[in-house]
């Protein structure tokens, strides 16, 4: 008698799991809402969404508790500029480019640079004009027997001489 009633038991089990329905499919995740994109629409229509109303948060405020600030550099650039001694430079060429001139300018300490008009010089010195023979640099404020005007200097070209004498 025990071997029917399990054996009964064991054949409605599995006629309860036989059933000619589909088995239903799992659940999909409810897709999660993106970015709100505003529809183009023409004009005199009517919006289907009402316009929210702007909330409003206060002034921002930051509190650094120890932090330093990270709009603040974390290097100092050098405030003091040297005066420029232009008795030492010597003017090594002169190229031109369409309508613009360029100089060759070389350190006493073996360095060279380019310059074109405008270009700084040190805090009180700039380059003033350059043409086909030579380089004016303008120096403001080294005299104060001047008056505050400022004292043009010019480097000149040095041109080759040839080694036949002439």
């Amino acid at each position: 008698m025990r071997r029917v009633t399990l054996g009964l038991l064991v054949l409605g089990l599995v006629l309860a799991g036989c059933s000619s329905e589909a088995p239903s499919p799992p659940p999909t995740p409810s897709p999660r809402p993106g970015p709100k994109v505003a529809s183009r629409r023409a004009p005199g229509q009517s919006s289907a969404v009402p316009k929210s109303t702007a909330v409003d948060l206060g002034p921002a405020t930051y509190d650094p508790r120890d932090r330093r600030d990270p709009f603040f550099p974390l290097v100092e650039p050098p405030r003091e500029e040297t005066a420029l001694d232009v008795g030492g430079y010597t003017l090594s060429g002169i190229v031109w480019q369409r309508n613009q001139y360029f100089a060759l300018l070389e350190t006493p300490d073996g360095l060279g640079h380019i310059l074109k008009v405008n270009d700084r010089l040190g805090p009180n010195a700039r380059v003033k004009a350059i043409t086909k023979n030579a380089v004016l640099i303008e120096m403001k404020g080294g005299n104060a027997a001047r008056k505050g005007e400022p004292r043009i200097i010019r480097l000149e070209l040095q041109q080759e001489r040839t080694r036949g004498g002439k």
